[in-house]
């Protein structure tokens, strides 16, 4: 699955990917942001989840979008399949602003949605300027390729995801002491992609102009593969060192920006001075 082409006179909405944490003030300071993407006060906000028995977490979104008093917040469940194809679920994605996905596995969603009229709704949603953002595993759905973590094995298990970007590669739940290492083979293996590692209390977007953003409360790491020369993955043993030349790794702290084309590192953006009040 790729992104849908946007339309004359359209520009691609932003995309968030929100860590996930159980910290309140980190939940409350992920959930404004995304009010905000969505359009604030006018935002309609459809949140979805694959989750059969609605979790704490899943009412949460939705009644913290609704406190933030967002114009219209639906909680919308896919049980199975099926609800890929509901037109009352379609028509609710093409009547908001912004769509975010809760609870749920990464492969879940993949298997619950993914090749339904629901995945396409939501691409096409999103290359006509409607916010679309997940929350923890969900985040890793996002884009055209995901990291599924496995117990059983050393090397890097990729499956399809929802198709929002071409070339990020997000680690969700990301603790580098733990992952680093597995998302920096994934990138050795597909040196095209931009790896993400997205940590609990971490955030970022993509936003309509390209650029990532670091918006949560902690640094995301990105494994860049463009000046890659040489890798030992091929004949690389569990439990033997992984050495990949070139690769780089850059760890982006919050409110900092990165160009996934120029694959800089950019500084937060300055606010701008308040007008001085005229005394008229």
């Amino acid at each position: 699955m790729s992104p849908s082409p946007v339309l004359n006179g359209y520009v691609r909405g932003p995309v968030f990917y929100d860590g996930g944490a159980d910290h309140s003030v980190y939940n409350e300071y992920a959930r404004n942001a995304f009010w905000n993407l969505a359009g604030g006060y006018g935002a309609r906000i459809v949140v979805l989840t694959t989750n059969a028995d609605v979790s704490q977490a899943d009412y949460g979104y939705a009644a913290a979008f609704q406190a933030l008093e967002a114009a219209r917040v639906r909680l919308l469940v896919l049980r199975d399949r099926a609800g890929g194809s509901d037109p009352a679920i379609l028509q609710a994605i093409e009547q908001s602003t912004a769509v975010f996905l809760s609870g749920g596995h990464p492969l879940q969603w993949s298997m619950r949605i993914g090749g339904t009229p629901l995945a396409t709704a939501i691409r096409r949603a999103n290359a006509c300027g409607k916010a679309v953002g997940a929350v923890g595993g969900s985040a890793a759905f996002l884009g055209n390729h995901m990291l599924v973590y496995r117990d059983d094995t050393g090397f890097p298990c990729m499956a399809p995801g929802l198709g929002l970007s071409n070339r990020m590669l997000v680690a969700a739940h990301f603790v580098a002491s733990q992952r680093s290492e597995l998302l920096r083979m994934a990138i050795a293996a597909n040196p095209y992609m931009l790896g993400i590692g997205l940590p609990d209390q971490a955030a970022f977007i993509r936003r309509a102009d390209n650029l990532l953003e670091v918006v949560g409360l902690a640094s995301v790491q990105i494994v860049d593969g463009s000046q890659m020369t040489g890798a030992n993955l091929l004949g690389w043993q569990p439990g033997s060192p992984f050495q990949a030349e070139g690769l780089q790794t850059i760890d982006l702290p919050p409110d900092h920006r990165y160009d996934p084309d120029t694959r800089q590192v950019l500084p937060p953006e300055l606010a701008l001075p308040r007008p001085v009040r005229s005394s008229f």
